[in-house]
C-alpha cells in the first residue's frame, strides 16, 4: 500500500477515500473582479469608443470585498515563476521505489499526503500565517514559519521551501507588493503565498485592513484552497512525467481531489494550536533517499 509505505497509516476506523461528488450548498470561492475601464473612453480610428477602443486604459484596479478570483488562479497558476515544477516532494523517488508506481499507488500517496500531511501542518500554519499578515504582525508570522521550516524533514523539503520563497518574494519586490514590515529572511514558500494573498487581497480593498473578522477568516480559506490545487496540480505533473500518468489519467485524478480540497481546509481551521504538526518518515526516507538516485528529473 502506497499510504503505508509512506509512513502514513492510521487505524482502520479512520482510514476513508476521497470524496467524489462536491459539497452541497457551497458557496462561490471568490468575489467577481471588477477591471475599471479608462476615466476617458478613447475613440479608435474609425470613431467608435468603449472599453478597448484605443487601449487607452494605463492601469488597472480590482473592486470587491473578498479575494479576487483573477487574484487567487495568479497565485495557484503553473505559469507562476516560483520553480515549483522543479520539485517532486519526493513523489518522484516513491515511483522509483514502486510505491507509487500506478495510478492508483500516485492517489492513495497524494491522499495520504493531503489528508496527514498538508491538512495537519501546511495549512493550519498557512492560514495561522494569513491572520498574521493581515495584522501586520511580524513577529507571529516568523514564528509560524519557523515551525513550517522545522517540519521540512529532508534537505530537499527544506531547500525546496525555502528556495520558492525566495522567488515568490522577489515577484512580490518587483512589483511594488511587499509588506511595510519586515519579512523574515528565511520566510518560505508558505509564508510568502500567505503574504502574497493579503498583499493582492488589500489592493482589491484599495489597501484597507480587514474590517471583519470574518472576512478576513474566508479570505484565508479561500487562500489555502488555492494552495491545496497549486500543490496537487503540481504533484500530478510530476506523476505524468515518473509513472508515466496519461492525461486522462491525470485529469481524472484533480477531478476526484477537488471536492475534498474544502474539506480538508475546514479541518485545518479546526485545528488547536497545540495539534498542528506531523511526521511521514515514509515520505522524509523517499527525500532523503532522492538525493543519491541514480536517474533524476527532479530536484526533490
Amino acid at each position: 500500500m502506497a499510504e503505508l509505505a509512506a509512513g502514513l497509516a492510521t487505524d482502520p476506523a479512520s482510514e476513508q477515500t476521497p470524496p467524489t461528488r462536491a459539497l452541497a450548498g457551497g458557496t462561490c470561492l471568490a468575489q467577481k473582479v471588477q477591471q475599471c475601464a479608462p476615466h476617458e473612453q478613447a475613440k479608435d480610428a474609425a470613431g467608435q469608443t468603449g472599453p478597448h477602443a484605443g487601449r487607452g486604459c494605463s492601469r488597472t484596479t480590482w473592486n470587491g470585498p473578498q479575494f479576487g478570483l483573477t487574484a487567487l488562479l495568479y497565485l495557484a497558476g503553473q505559469s507562476l515563476p516560483v520553480g515549483g515544477f522543479a520539485w517532486s516532494q519526493g513523489l518522484a523517488a516513491a515511483v522509483e521505489r514502486g510505491h507509487a508506481g500506478t495510478a492508483e499507488g500516485v492517489r492513495r500517496w497524494l491522499w495520504g499526503v493531503l489528508r496527514l500531511g498538508l491538512a495537519r501542518n501546511d495549512l493550519p500554519l498557512l492560514l495561522r500565517m494569513h491572520t498574521a499578515a493581515s495584522s501586520a504582525d511580524a513577529d507571529a508570522l516568523a514564528r509560524w514559519n519557523a515551525l513550517m521550516l522545522a517540519g521540512r524533514e529532508s534537505r530537499e523539503l527544506w531547500q525546496e521551501e525555502i528556495q520558492m520563497g525566495r522567488a515568490l518574494r522577489r515577484i512580490l519586490h518587483d512589483q511594488d507588493m511587499l509588506p511595510h514590515w519586515p519579512l523574515p529572511d528565511n520566510a518560505g514558500y508558505t509564508a510568502c503565498f500567505a503574504v502574497a494573498a493579503v498583499m493582492l487581497d488589500q489592493h482589491a480593498r484599495s489597501m484597507e485592513p480587514f474590517s471583519d473578522p470574518a472576512a478576513q477568516q474566508r479570505a484565508g480559506v479561500d487562500a489555502a484552497c488555492a494552495y491545496v490545487w497549486s500543490w496537487l496540480q503540481n504533484q500530478v505533473a510530476v506523476a505524468c512525467k515518473t509513472v508515466p500518468l496519461g492525461q486522462t489519467a491525470a485529469q481524472k485524478l484533480l477531478l476526484e481531489f477537488m471536492p475534498a480540497v474544502p474539506q480538508l481546509v475546514a479541518q485545518a481551521a479546526a485545528l488547536p494550536d497545540e495539534d498542528i504538526g506531523s511526521s511521514l518518515p515514509g515520505l522524509a526516507l523517499c527525500s532523503a533517499g532522492h538525493e543519491r538516485q541514480y536517474t533524476r528529473l527532479f530536484r526533490s
